[in-house]
């Protein structure tokens, strides 16, 4: 790949991780002002809802307009809400309510840019370096994941939210600069922007992942997935918090960010290999659902350790492998699209999974365990939260089955052969 690329790879390091920190920061003080863990829940609903709904529009706007000024326009945006934020803050003003408007916003512009920022990537590289650079910005990510909220913390202990904003905003700057050392490909359309034609595009996108067959089967199994992953979002902090502190949670959730870290590495030395390899997305998978089911065993900050480690590297080389395959068959005039569908599809079942996570996983806790308590006992351990462990071996065994049963799903198959057959032409 151009050394440019690395360039840029770094620019976006920066920049995530400075929005890691704010967003870890903003969620420390909703906590500290409100007191409620659902004050944060409902402004994460909010972004990501909203997100759902708007985020194929964005894709349209990808596919009609020069993607890196897409971009630099989206983070500018996003650059002065956040300062507007940061002047609530610093003059004693921002509240919970004021922070509503603000998450519908961010739910749009983020989705945008993150949708144009995918299809972007798949105009800087070659064909047969798609899977690469899938790899090399997933490390990007995984950095902010691990240094964001422990550098979030340290700003935030000192300058308060105001203090992480800034930086934030500095960060958003550096990236910026950083983009702009590459050129956008010239997007043709042939009709103007109306809600008209904003219409028949996203028709004409969802006719075109209606013919990929492959991949419209691999975005329909991580919807799924992803449902299931919402329960564990909402039982962890529960499960971990029953049996030991908020240090004992940190050490499960950094181990998350090692092994994201570790997976994007993988990833990248093993890119030729995994190119268009979906069995080992399917083996990941498996081994995802494996370590659910590890980590439910006992109240042991150990377990749950391996099964962060092993979930976040083998999530990590699957998303690497997904992404390839999008970046492989797509084009630029249906780019944006796609990757717009693809994110709503995979997306949107995963709030349906938070919201019945926490009823059921206090039924089992509170009512199921302690009734069937010598049965379940050998299976998840005695103790307080090992409810909440059952439902997290459930969804364990359940995610097993889901790979399970198209470990030789034919459309899988096929797409692999298709993206090896486009990638080894080696073509933009």
């Amino acid at each position: 790949m151009s050394k440019k690329v690395y360039l840029l790879w770094f620019g976006q390091t920066v920049s995530w991780t400075g929005s890691a920190m704010s967003f870890f920061a903003i969620g420390v003080w909703i906590f500290e002002t409100t007191g409620k863990a659902s004050a944060l829940s409902t402004i994460l609903f909010t972004v990501a809802i909203v997100g759902v709904i708007t985020g194929p529009f964005g894709g349209v706007l990808a596919d009609r307009f020069p993607r890196k000024k897409l971009i630099i326009i989206f983070d500018l945006i996003i650059a002065v809400l956040m300062c507007i934020i940061c002047y609530l803050a610093l003059n004693g003003m921002l509240t919970l309510t004021l922070l509503i408007p603000f998450a519908l916003a961010f739910g749009i512009f983020e989705i945008a840019h993150w949708t144009t920022w995918s299809a972007f990537l798949g105009d800087v590289v070659k064909k047969n370096e798609v899977t690469k650079i899938s790899a090399l910005f997933e490390s990007a990510e995984a950095i902010s994941v691990l240094i964001g909220p422990i550098g979030g913390a340290f700003i935030y202990s000192f300058f308060g939210l105001t203090g992480v904003i800034l930086v934030d905003i500095v960060t958003c700057l550096f990236g910026i600069a950083t983009i702009t050392f590459f050129k956008s490909k010239k997007v043709e359309t042939k009709s103007k922007l109306n809600f008209k034609n904003v219409y028949f595009d996203l028709i004409e996108a969802y006719y075109w992942l209606k013919k990929q067959k492959g991949l419209l089967t691999l975005v329909l199994i991580f919807s799924f997935g992803n449902f299931l992953w919402g329960f564990t979002t909402v039982l962890i902090p529960p499960m971990i918090l029953s049996f030991t502190d908020a240090r004992g949670l940190g050490i499960v959730e950094s181990s998350v960010g090692f092994a994201f870290l570790l997976g994007s590495v993988i990833s990248l030395k093993l890119s030729d290999w995994l190119q268009g390899n979906l069995k080992i997305a399917i083996y990941c998978g498996l081994l995802g659902g494996l370590s659910l089911i590890f980590g439910s065993f006992r109240p042991s900050i150990l377990l749950l350790c391996i099964h962060g480690i092993i979930a976040g590297v083998s999530g990590t080389v699957q998303y690497t492998i997904s992404s390839g395959a999008w970046l492989a068959i797509t084009n630029e005039s249906i780019r944006g699209r796609a990757l717009a569908l693809r994110g709503t599809i995979a997306q949107m079942l995963r709030p349906l999974g938070v919201v019945i996570a926490g009823p059921l996983g206090d039924y089992l806790e509170f009512s199921y365990y302690p009734a069937n308590s010598d049965f379940l006992s050998l299976l998840v351990g005695n103790g307080p939260g090992r409810g909440y462990a059952f439902l997290f071996f459930i969804v364990g065994v359940l995610y097993i089955f889901l790979w399970a049963i198209n470990f030789n799903n034919k459309n899988l198959l096929s797409l692999s052969e298709q993206v090896r057959e486009i990638t080894s032409k080696n073509h933009f």
